[in-house]
């Protein structure tokens, strides 16, 4: 038997129960394990955003168009649908966009990009006016980001914005059908896999032959006998 301990009267070579392991909390080193692990993936993150920020920087200067920190709010809509998306496991959109062939997604994306390059310059500019005046980003005081002041610069103009990238993204997202998981077939003379009784198919019965009738008594007058 193992040592005891004088306190409690229990064994103390056992593994430690939930409750105990609850209250005496983590020890450091885990503390440390979970914030290094936190920072590379804040790490992580912050280099694959700014990633996409560089790229959409430089394909707006490419077309013409103004694009800077002011333009943030429009993109996260996007995001958002992405993750709700990732979430249900599903692309939360209209069944009519499952269907599309990929030159009809390539067709609708180049018409909903050219509206959207004829109306980004409706909110774009006066959004930029606005974060100008507000001193928005960068200062000698830290960071500064006037939220209110993009809302409510153009509003009509920036739900046309949003709306058109959520379209594009919806209609250039292909469809991932989900994969139902294939069982591998039992070995021979292996048990067989448990199954449902209302949805398998049930064994055909052994055939039985009818039962026999009773012998006649091999004597006229049998049952006189007794």
């Amino acid at each position: 038997m193992g040592a005891r301990d004088p306190r409690w009267g229990r064994r103390m070579d056992r593994p430690p129960g939930w409750a105990e392991s609850f209250f005496a909390g983590r020890s450091h080193a885990d503390r440390e394990a979970d914030q290094e692990a936190m920072l590379r993936a804040l790490l992580v993150v912050g280099a694959f955003l700014g990633l996409i920020a560089l790229g959409l920087n430089a394909l707006f200067t490419v077309v013409g168009l103004r694009f800077g920190w002011w333009a943030v709010p429009v993109f996260v809509p996007v995001g958002g649908w992405l993750f709700a998306s990732a979430v249900c496991n599903r692309l939360l959109r209209p069944l009519e966009l499952d269907v599309l062939r990929w030159g009809q997604r390539f067709r609708a994306v180049g018409v909903l990009m050219v509206v959207l390059w004829l109306v980004w310059p409706l909110w774009a500019d006066p959004v930029a006016g606005a974060w100008q005046r507000a001193h928005g980003g960068f200062g000698p005081l830290g960071p500064r980001y006037p939220l209110g002041a993009i809302l409510g610069a153009s509003p009509i103009a920036m739900g046309m914005v949003v709306f058109l990238l959520l379209a594009v993204a919806m209609v250039l997202t292909p469809h991932i059908k989900g994969r139902e998981p294939k069982y591998p077939a039992p070995p021979p003379g292996g048990p067989e896999p448990l199954r449902s009784p209302l949805l398998a198919p049930r064994p055909p019965r052994p055939y039985s032959p009818p039962p026999r009738p009773p012998d006649r008594p091999r004597w006229p007058n049998s049952q006189g006998w007794r």
